[in-house]
């Protein structure tokens, strides 16, 4: 089965990113499948040892969307970013970041503006995996980075 873009972004944007702890997105070059595998429970694709981690949009603990949105915001108003601040200081930076009908405190502009910004970092992090993909196994990781 051929991976799409799609798989690849929904792979990319849920995976936790750490193999240790809550486990890792993976694909495996044999089976040309995407997978998940920690080491609490390792994938049987892991034996073959013919894949390679996909890159992470957030992962646990890196707090890598944390910090782009807090130097997205700077370029925002002054009243607005305090509020923005205020509301992270009670509830979390990272319900912050997510529109306020979900309870979080973006507008629908903001959110829109924050989206495209996550959407870009995607669309780079999916180009270096299907790079990496179609560069087979033995290629530099370099590509993820």
């Amino acid at each position: 089965m051929t991976i799409t873009d799609r798989m690849l972004i929904g792979a990319i944007a849920s995976n936790p990113g750490d193999y240790e702890k809550a486990g890792q997105a993976r694909y495996c070059f044999t089976t040309q499948t995407i997978y998940f595998s920690s080491a609490k429970n390792p994938a049987p694709e892991d034996a073959n040892n013919n894949y390679f981690d996909l890159p992470a949009l957030n992962a646990d603990g890196s707090k890598k969307l944390v910090t782009a949105f807090q130097r997205y915001i700077k370029r925002w108003p002054e009243d607005r970013q305090a509020i923005i601040e205020k509301f992270a200081l009670r509830r979390g930076w990272e319900l912050a970041m997510e529109l306020h009908y979900g309870g979080g405190a973006l507008t629908d502009q903001e959110s829109a503006e924050w989206r495209k910004i996550v959407d870009g970092r995607l669309t780079q992090l999916v180009a270096a995996a299907r790079r990496y993909i179609e560069a087979g196994p033995g290629s530099a990781k370099e590509i993820i980075e």
